[in-house]
């Protein structure tokens, strides 16, 4: 058992600089490389959230963290992620939130205008799955074409060009039996 003066009072023995150098995602570990050239074993790294909510970012190679080492020993160390340096630069000059991925997506929100902004690099997908349904507030725009597997059902009115699904009137037919060609 440790005593108070076994435990290390240098701050070089409990925290120390490193850069990762292999990351096991299945294992939740990561290796550093400590400044002075020593290799860590595997280690945990410190993730924002790992209750009944997770939030999941692992870090990658080459990105410099801060090794936390409880009693100075590095075996037992955590890794503290996430530390900007000339290798791994802040994204944006600004305190915008945003997750930046390395083909070029970015996910960003800005609290002054209000906006959510997903931007994805050319070629890219995107899915988004809910078996309950998909339910949107507001106006939506669509760019492009838009491909339908099933029907289509509108509360108000369908226009396609100028012409009106429920307003549009046929010409030049006779009440009866008599059916129209097609809307002009």
């Amino acid at each position: 058992m440790r005593t108070p003066e076994d435990t290390p009072t240098d701050p070089d023995a409990l925290l120390r600089y490193a850069r990762i150098v292999r990351v096991d995602t299945a294992g939740g570990r990561v290796t550093v490389e400590l400044d002075e050239g020593v290799i860590s074993p595997p280690l945990r790294w410190l993730a924002p959230r790992m209750g009944d909510t997770k939030a999941w970012c692992p870090p990658s190679v080459g990105e410099q963290v801060l090794l936390l080492c409880p009693a100075g020993e590095i075996g037992a160390g955590i890794v503290l992620g996430g530390v900007v340096s000339n290798a791994n630069p802040a994204p944006v000059a600004s305190a915008l939130p945003l997750l930046t991925f390395k083909d070029g997506a970015v996910l960003s929100y800005d609290p002054d205008s209000h906006e959510l902004a997903f931007t994805l690099p050319a070629g890219a997908t995107t899915r988004l799955i809910s078996d309950g349904g998909i339910a949107l507030t507001g106006p939506v725009a669509i760019t492009g074409a838009l491909e339908v597997s099933e029907d289509i059902t509108a509360q108000g009115d369908v226009t396609a060009g100028n012409v009106s699904l429920q307003g549009h009137r046929h010409g030049q037919v006779a009440t009866g039996q008599a059916q129209s060609g097609l809307p002009a």
